[in-house]
């Protein structure tokens, strides 16, 4: 417990010093499957909300800020959480390529999401989830209980933008978003692909 709140803490500091603009980014290579037990452990919450959570296991590397990374599945897994409903599926896998990069999706068949709420949400636009998601729902109740403050998503983009600044090593670093109405959604991002360490 008191490392999980050590994890938490550090996430937090992290969380702040985006806001702030003083992000530093602590970079290395680690097995990607350390995160996702960490999602898988917090299945709880999905769980009680009818929902099913589905890790699935993965051998890739990534080379990132360790923290960083599982801020943003986090905040993903919680955004598909509160967008899909009772009954629905969210799957968090990876994907790696020969193009030396590992892509981290987090899936839902949840309500979806319109092409012009997609352009808010990648473009230049500020992402602003007063408008995101809400049009989209019939149910007044739904509205009042998915309405939040939109920092999640803006600080993927603004990780992934940092990484991108940082070095040519991050050139791969993409945030992105599939989405059809009714259907659901798929957001992800990519990170160079790590060095497995061999002792």
């Amino acid at each position: 417990m008191t490392d999980k709140i050590i994890d938490y803490n550090n996430i937090l500091t992290h969380w702040i010093q985006l806001r702030q603009g003083q992000l530093s980014l602590h970079i290395e290579s680690f097995k990607l499957q350390s995160l996702f037990d960490i999602v898988n452990n917090g299945s709880m919450g999905f769980n009680l909300k009818g929902i099913n959570l589905i890790v699935k296991p993965t051998e890739a590397v990534v080379k990132a800020d360790k923290i960083l990374t599982l801020f943003m599945i986090n905040t993903l897994a919680e955004n598909a959480r509160k967008y899909t409903p009772e009954g629905g599926t969210i799957k968090v896998y990876a994907r790696t390529t020969e193009d030396a990069y590992v892509e981290i999706s987090v899936e839902d068949n949840g309500r979806g999401i319109s092409e012009e709420d997609v352009a808010h949400i990648i473009g230049e636009k500020v992402y602003d989830s007063r408008v995101i998601g809400m049009k989209n729902a019939a149910d007044p109740e739904v509205l009042k209980e998915n309405k939040g403050s939109g920092f999640g998503l803006m600080n993927c983009k603004g990780i992934i933008e940092k990484y991108k600044k940082t070095n040519e090593l991050f050139r791969v670093c993409v945030f992105n978003v599939e989405s059809e109405l009714g259907k659901g959604s798929r957001f992800y991002f990519r990170l160079p692909s790590g060095v497995r360490k061999v002792i």
